[in-house]
């Protein structure tokens, strides 16, 4: 196939992929964009409101704003208890001692996989953005900033986030989970879903020493990525509380495609090398965002974001100019795609998140471009190289532009 086929269909993969990105923008975001089925409302609705207990009734979304107009997700966990009550029930620790499961009990608890990745959790303050929640009482209805936030895990990389509100009289905390990543392509963290960290947060309870009974209650919430289920934790005791992490890692993808890198590899070593260097800053821009975190906590995840994400701007194609001119250029192509492919996929596979359909078309778009440069720069065609380095530049400025 001649190049300038290659670098026809690259250009037009890079188009494509951009505007279906575009398309599929706030898929993992954390509202998620309404439908003609689920409109965004201009004031709190009475019949959305629900009983919990005591004297005020719950909206159970949070909002950007003290208006529904604002509404982002739903509230998935309610608390029997004051915010200090549930804070200190999430936050203490309990001794728990596991052990492997039997083959019988397989049914009703975790397979032997799930138990071996067991992990404990360590609650954090956490700082966001403002998100508000609604409630009406016997003098009317008071919007509520968040009593307290509370996450697991590190801001540049995955954590669970908890956003808690307090109820006026003090009977009920309401919660909102969600699971959110570090997009290092977008600055900012993506929100992949509300109901897994729901039941990572239930499961401390069930599985803990605690005394507590946890249940679920269907309340028919619409919207918000809810399913209409709500957990529900009534705190009888606070003499030993703890909780567990259960969460399955799969890398089956990144191991192929490492095997991949090794067979090319044989064939040219060159281009190979460049791939395992794009793999490696990917990653080791991930890696070092959360060291850099965890080491120096008192400084801004963002101030560290900033130079780690030039890294990925500048370096990554910067890397490719310096090294595609040694490689013949359908190598170099093979090398760029493969290797940049392979950081992305073992960046997703190790935060263990199912990847939103804008970000895989996204990906796949910046691996067009910089495929389009490393051809360029290899045949040493200064037009062609020119063209890839447009195409990324407009790859990364999309996303930051909240285009895509």
């Amino acid at each position: 196939m001649k190049r300038t086929t290659i670098v026809v269909a690259l250009l037009v993969a890079v188009g494509v992929g951009l505007a279906a990105s575009g398309f599929f923008a706030g898929a993992g975001d954390e509202a998620p964009p309404p439908t003609a089925e689920d409109p965004a409302p201009s004031e709190v609705d009475e019949g959305s409101l629900i009983e919990v207990a005591g004297d005020y009734r719950l909206w159970p979304y949070t909002s950007r704003s003290t208006s529904a107009e604002g509404r982002t997700l739903a509230i998935n966990v309610l608390f029997h208890a004051d915010a200090e009550t549930t804070r200190r029930a999430i936050e203490r620790r309990s001794g728990t001692d596991w052990e492997e499961t039997e083959e019988g009990e397989a049914a009703a608890t975790a397979d032997t996989e799930q138990v071996r990745a067991l992990v404990e959790r360590d609650w954090a303050d956490a700082h966001s953005s403002d998100r508000y929640s609604y409630v009406e009482g016997p003098d009317g209805g008071v919007w509520l900033r968040e009593t307290f936030e509370l996450h697991d895990g590190a801001y540049l990389g995955v954590r669970d986030h908890l956003r808690a509100y307090e109820s006026p009289d003090g009977a009920y905390t309401a919660v909102q989970a969600h699971e959110e990543y570090y997009d290092w392509f977008r600055l900012r963290h993506t929100v992949p879903g509300i109901d897994d960290p729901a039941v990572r947060l239930e499961d401390e309870f069930i599985h803990g020493r605690v005394d507590a009974a946890v249940s679920r209650e269907y309340r028919g919430v619409e919207g918000g990525w809810s399913d209409g289920w709500v957990s529900v934790v009534e705190l009888a005791s606070l003499a030993v509380l703890g909780g567990t992490l259960l969460r399955r890692r799969t890398r089956t993808a990144a191991v192929e495609l490492a095997h991949r890198s090794r067979r090319e590899a044989a064939r040219h070593v060159d281009a190979a090398l460049l791939g395992a260097a794009l793999a490696a800053v990917i990653v080791g821009v991930r890696v070092a965002g959360v060291a850099l975190e965890t080491a120096y906590p008192g400084v801004g995840p963002k101030l560290i974001a900033g130079p780690l994400y030039l890294v990925i701007a500048v370096g990554v194609p910067a890397l490719v100019v310096a090294r595609a001119p040694e490689s013949e250029p359908s190598a170099a192509l093979l090398g760029v795609v493969v290797g940049l492919g392979a950081g992305f996929v073992i960046d997703f596979a190790a935060l263990g998140m199912a990847v939103p359909p804008d970000l895989l078309v996204h990906r796949v778009a910046l691996l067009a471009a910089l495929g389009v440069v490393a051809m360029g720069r290899a045949a040493a065609d200064r037009p062609v190289l020119a063209a890839g380095l447009t195409a990324w530049v407009v790859g990364l400025a999309l996303p930051l532009a909240d285009v895509i």
